[in-house]
């Protein structure tokens, strides 16, 4: 789950979702060819096992015919090759299935521990910037002390703040708190009087731009990437790699904005 903080700060979402949506149809399409395979090599492996077993009962003939082996005793041995065989074609089966359930259901477990759900959703004009803190207290784990405590300062329109400190000391915290991507333990963050947390993101985030301490670019072309997944306007992007002077940058690559990135 990559760059989930951008995407919640930034209002991506809905971008991300359709996106991913045309990728997961091509994705049905080759898990069906998988499917096939699969198939195809559960067949085999349950072929083999039926020729091992008509390989064991025509040995076992031979040795009844020679007196070597009594007719009982050439059952035993067939059924006995089936019980041990058996448990390799279920595992065939079942294993890659397996493997995809449990790193899906760990994906996930993490993503809603660290985003869930809010409660209520304002939709509200375009913020005008009057932001605030309000006594927000933020503790990742109960048994230890709070990693952010009593924070407040309010920023009028224009204002400038620069938040620094030593390593571990919250401030990258304190960043995702201030754009929504991480909800704090108490107090509230407004903007315009409005709780941020509270807000459509999808409305709030092209108003918002958050760099975090990792990133990784989105899976998608240059200027998918800066035009935030939505519909691509060529003028709109042009001008935002400007003001970010990257453009010149991106005209020098073999095909400019339309390299494949992430």
């Amino acid at each position: 789950m990559r760059n989930t903080d951008v995407i919640e700060a930034m209002g991506m979402l809905g971008n991300i979702r359709r996106g991913w949506l045309s990728y997961h149809h091509a994705f049905l399409s080759q898990q069906n060819l998988a499917s096939e395979r699969t198939s195809a090599t559960s067949a085999w492996s349950k072929t083999s096992r039926l020729m091992l077993q008509s390989l064991v009962l025509g040995m076992g003939a031979w040795l009844v015919t020679n007196n070597e082996l009594t007719t009982g005793m050439m059952i035993a041995s067939s059924i006995l090759v089936g019980r041990v065989l058996s448990p390799i074609d279920q595992l065939i089966a079942v294993s890659k299935q397996y493997n995809n359930a449990k790193q899906a259901y760990l994906r996930l477990d993490q993503l809603f521990k660290q985003h869930p759900p809010r409660k209520q959703v304002m939709t509200l004009p375009a913020p005008t910037g009057e932001l605030s803190f309000e006594n927000v207290l933020y503790r990742p784990d109960p048994e230890y002390p709070p990693l952010l405590f009593d924070i407040q300062f309010s920023l009028s329109a224009g204002q400038k703040l620069a938040i620094i400190g030593a390593s571990g000391a919250g401030t990258s915290t304190l960043a995702r708190i201030l754009v929504g991507a991480l909800p704090p333990t108490l107090g509230y963050i407004r903007l315009d009087g409005a709780n941020i947390h509270q807000m459509d993101r999808e409305i709030l985030g092209p108003h918002i731009g958050y760099l975090p301490q990792d990133i990784q670019l989105f899976d998608g072309t240059i200027a998918e990437n800066i035009a935030r997944f939505a519909e691509i306007d060529v003028d709109k992007v042009i001008t935002a790699a400007k003001i970010a002077r990257v453009h010149d940058l991106i005209l020098t690559l073999p095909n400019g904005y339309d390299p494949q990135l992430g």
